[in-house]
């Protein structure tokens, strides 16, 4: 064998390790990114105690958040919550920073569930729907006012929610999720403090982008 023949060889075992991670390269897959931004609605659940009991009311917020993919499915980033709640006695605003870790469904495509229920917006047999399951644990801080009255608090929060991100051709989707929090922040007012722990279920929905060459 000459060296023209085993330099053939080569590039033609380079071509087949090369070429098919290109050609597979998409959404959820090694190497992507995830952007997106969504709103949202929690409803408060009654706590064990009095000071845990949330009027009734829902919050609004709002949840930009960055996913790098690692591996195929696998994505680890963060987000932020911006959250606004009030009832008839209160006002209260919070900013949330933290990681998160989330795994998204991506199966081949020969049994991978389409989205031809919703055509033509989705894309119709081209689209696929992307169920997804995510965990966040946020660093929390929060200012609550009552006519003169205000305090600052801060703690944690902790997510999971599952949804689906059904694609929109090959890099758009509008995805939604339900999950349930928990939170705990501690008030500090003059030299006394309290803590105060609550559960929310939450619902939301927005846009969002898989980034890949």
């Amino acid at each position: 064998m000459n060296v023209r023949t085993v330099i053939a060889t080569l590039l033609v075992a380079a071509s087949v390790l090369v070429v098919p991670p290109q050609a597979q390269a998409g959404a959820a897959d090694k190497g992507s990114m995830f952007v997106s931004g969504q709103l949202g609605l929690d409803y408060y659940l009654k706590g064990g105690s009095s000071e845990d009991a949330q009027p009734a009311g829902l919050g609004i917020y709002l949840v930009p958040r960055v996913l790098y993919f690692p591996v195929k499915s696998i994505a680890v980033g963060g987000e932020a919550n911006l959250d606004m709640y009030s009832t008839s006695a209160y006002k209260t605003t919070s900013i949330a920073v933290g990681p998160r870790v989330a795994y998204y469904l991506k199966p081949d495509a020969s049994h991978y569930p389409r989205g031809c229920c919703l055509t033509p917006w989705l894309g119709g047999n081209s689209s696929y729907w992307m169920p997804f399951v995510g965990v966040s644990i946020l660093y929390l801080m929060d200012k609550t006012s009552s006519g003169s009255y205000s305090s600052t608090a801060s703690g944690y929060r902790g997510r999971i929610g599952v949804g689906v991100a059904p694609l929109i051709g090959d890099h758009g989707t509008a995805f939604a999720e339900l999950g349930f929090q928990t939170q705990n922040l501690k008030h500090s007012v003059a030299t006394a403090s309290s803590g105060h722990t609550s559960n929310q279920i939450y619902l939301e929905a927005g846009f969002g982008a898989f980034l890949f060459e």
